[in-house]
């Protein structure tokens, strides 16, 4: 997980309950690009987060974070990597990030115009169900333990792969547009 963090950002900027993890906040971008691929990179945030106004490293963050996230989701090869702790950090760190990240994508999706009226196919929207499930998850929840890894990487694969899902529902991309590397 890269190191991006954003003290001016809080879950809810009237209460002030804190800083807005990276992991939460790609989710929120990622919500944002599925239902407006046309966001700008120098103001999506303003979509997600009225009131606030970062400081130029944070903007700079912003930016980089966008551009990375942006290319990843257009990418035919499906590499986009989700904000989480490495492998490395204990099993409670990641499913915490993990969690922090559905509720970003939930937010992101609901506060860019997603509604039970939109049209999506029946797998995204069991997706957007797990989604929400998962974001409820707790450490109770698991205990630590080879196949308690074993389960949270097949979700952070599943999360991955459905937000291609319904990226793709909501945005398709324009393969004439792709260039070679």
């Amino acid at each position: 997980m890269s190191e991006l963090y954003f003290p001016s950002i809080s879950p809810d900027n009237e209460a002030g309950d804190g800083p807005v993890s990276a992991s939460e906040l790609q989710g929120a971008l990622c919500g944002l690009l599925c239902m407006d691929s046309q966001a700008s990179r120098t103001s999506w945030y303003k979509n997600l987060f009225e009131d606030f106004t970062p400081d130029e490293d944070e903007a700079l963050d912003l930016m980089a974070l966008f551009d990375q996230t942006v290319q990843e989701l257009n990418s035919l090869d499906f590499d986009l990597q989700l904000e989480l702790p490495d492998d490395n950090a204990p099993l409670s760190s990641r499913i915490l990030a993990m969690t922090q990240w559905c509720q970003g994508l939930v937010f992101g999706l609901g506060t860019s115009g997603l509604t039970d009226d939109t049209e999506l196919s029946t797998d995204s929207k069991e997706y957007i169900a797990d989604i929400i499930n998962i974001s409820q998850i707790s450490n109770d929840d698991l205990t630590d333990s080879d196949e308690e890894d074993a389960n949270f990487e097949e979700l952070v694969e599943y999360m991955r792969m459905g937000l291609f899902l319904i990226y793709g529902e909501l945005q398709p991309i324009d393969t004439s547009a792709q260039t070679e590397h």
